[in-house]
């Protein structure tokens, strides 16, 4: 029963919802093409509003707020530099250094043909003089040390001297 009456009373709010619909939409239709101006005696009345700026100082920040940091300030004081005639700029004097190449040192005939990788160490196939030779990473042999190894060439220390030896 109570079901009922909920039924009812919505149905009436719907009509009367769609009636005041109905009615607008057919009074405009149906009202005089008539316009009513008063927008030309407003023109004389209007002020503009004017909207003041606010104006404030802001200040530094001494805080980070997301590394939550405080911020120190220092003064940086000028210099002042004396020019007295007992002050003289001091000239440092560099010289480059070359690298030391003993003309006599020769090299003998390389080729790299790869490496052999294992779970415990690593082997440089290595041609010197018509000889191929497995070389570990960092073990001489004849004075000639594999020093590093990479994808496509392997670099070789003779004596002092270093080289980069590309694959063949």
């Amino acid at each position: 029963m109570a079901k009922k009456k909920i039924n009812i009373i919505l149905i009436i709010v719907v009509l009367g919802l769609w009636g005041t619909v109905g009615y607008r939409a057919i009074n405009r239709q149906f009202s005089s093409s008539e316009m009513i101006l008063e927008k030309e005696n407003q023109h004389g009345n209007t002020t503009i509003n004017q909207i003041n700026k606010d104006t404030f100082k802001l200040e530094k920040i001494n805080r980070d707020p997301f590394l939550n940091k405080e911020f120190q300030t220092a003064v940086a004081v000028p210099r002042k530099i004396l020019s007295h005639s007992y002050y003289k700029p001091v000239k440092k004097a560099v010289t480059p250094t070359a690298p030391k190449s003993d003309p006599n040192l020769h090299w003998p005939a390389l080729t790299y043909y790869g490496y052999i990788g294992s779970k415990n160490e690593e082997l440089v196939l290595l041609k010197i003089d018509s000889k191929v030779c497995k070389l570990k990473v960092n073990d001489p042999i004849n004075g000639l040390i594999v020093k590093k190894r990479y994808k496509d060439s392997i670099e070789v220390s003779f004596n002092t001297q270093t080289k980069m030896i590309r694959l063949k």
